[in-house]
């Protein structure tokens, strides 16, 4: 009977088509397994699962549906709905066949592509330099660069609430007459290039300056000042009219006039 085991499960073997899945960033994935029994599939002896292999202590919820339609042609698929960044790692397939069982692992990637690049063109103020902004969001993390570009950018990144990067890249320079300047957004980890092409001779925003402030407050203060002194003279001359009209039979002013 041991011999019959030994031999039952030597001959159950699981395989993969592929072992590395690279899935778009809210798309749906499917995983396979494959499986060999050595003759006709009892659907009543397997258990299949797919198993995240995690890195950390913290609990992971498996999101993972086992598909059952195709499990008599040896076949185990797994579902995953709308990939997170969360879903990334490597899995383990194991299959139970009776008393026999086997495994094999997988390994998921997910890609964001950085495909929407945004860019701005802002005037520095008193000087003749202009910055320079491309900006996009992605997974993995970027590299950016700028061709033909000896002037080094700032780039920064940061995580969106899906986990996602928005990497920005600032190039401060002299602009030359005629000529433009591109970006280029290398995700290596899927090798997937991006670029976008600035155009100088579109409109240049001036940098807000804070002196802006002034041309509103002090014209609105000069106004103010006229408004009130113009007020103040004519209560003054009302007031003395009416008093010279009442003569020194008044003993005070009119109301609203200050005492001499």
């Amino acid at each position: 009977m041991a011999k019959y085991l030994v031999f039952f499960s030597a001959l159950f073997t699981v395989t993969v088509p592929k072992e590395l899945y690279i899935i778009e960033h809210g798309s749906n994935a499917t995983l396979e397994c494959n499986f060999d029994t050595g003759s006709h599939v009892n659907l009543g002896a397997i258990t299949a699962s797919l198993q995240k292999v995690e890195n950390d202590t913290s609990p992971h919820r498996e999101r993972a549906t086992l598909l059952e339609e195709q499990l008599s042609l040896g076949k185990a698929l797994f579902h995953i709905p709308q990939v997170q960044v969360r879903d990334e790692g490597q899995y383990q397939c194991i299959i139970i066949y009776g008393v026999a069982w086997d495994y094999k692992y997988l390994t998921l990637k997910v890609k964001a592509s950085y495909r929407k690049i945004n860019t701005h063109i802002l005037k520095v103020p008193e000087t003749d330099e202009v910055e320079l902004t491309c900006q996009a969001t992605g997974y993995p993390l970027a590299e950016v660069s700028w061709p033909n570009i000896s002037v080094p950018a700032n780039t920064s990144h940061s995580r969106t609430p899906e986990g996602l990067y928005q990497v920005t890249s600032v190039l401060r320079l002299k602009p030359h007459p005629g000529r433009n300047f591109s970006c280029v957004f290398w995700n290596a980890q899927v090798r997937e290039l991006t670029l976008a092409s600035i155009d100088l001779q579109s409109q240049i925003e001036p940098r807000t300056h804070p002196t802006w402030l002034l041309h509103i407050f002090i014209p609105s203060c000069i106004i103010a000042f006229i408004f009130i002194a113009t007020v103040i003279a004519l209560r003054k001359q009302l007031c003395q009219k009416l008093y010279s009209s009442k003569g020194k039979s008044l003993p005070t002013k009119p109301p609203g006039c200050m005492q001499a």
